[in-house]
């Protein structure tokens, strides 16, 4: 993850997402900011992003929402790339199933064979039998 940004640099982003000059963001202003930031997200994740920024009510983003929001999430993801970072013991960047099992364990929760291999096998988009850092954020989110 890059560095965090600045006040003034998620102002500049807001303000470039803002095409009708409104000084608020509404759905299609965020969609099409991320699609054009390639991200490869659905149009149910960006309704749910667009609540986390906003609240539930109302169909627009005010640039302090918008600001405030996007720290928290960098706040988390931070938070997900230090505990990505702690399980993956081999440094391979991918946590294996045994990787996994710990950061499962860790809640303080004893989980079957099955179920490690069910949670393994969901965040495994790939197929390839461990989970990258994306998938492991996509799991999470």
């Amino acid at each position: 993850m890059a560095g965090k940004k600045s006040i003034s640099e998620w102002e500049a982003v807001f303000r470039a997402a803002d095409k009708d000059g409104s000084g608020t963001l509404d759905v299609h202003e965020l969609r099409d900011m991320l699609r054009k930031a390639n991200c490869n997200i659905s149009d149910s994740q960006i309704g749910e992003a667009f609540v986390y920024l906003h609240g539930p009510h109302g169909d627009k983003c005010t640039l302090e929402e918008f600001v405030k929001g996007m720290q928290k999430l960098e706040e988390f993801i931070k938070g997900l790339v230090r505990l990505f970072r702690e399980y993956d013991a081999d440094n391979s960047g991918y946590l294996d199933k045994n990787e996994l099992r710990k950061i499962m364990e860790s809640c303080g929760h004893k989980y079957t064979e099955k179920e490690i291999q069910e949670t393994l096998q969901k965040a495994d988009t790939s197929g390839d039998g461990k989970i990258s850092f994306d998938e492991f954020f996509n799991a999470c989110t």
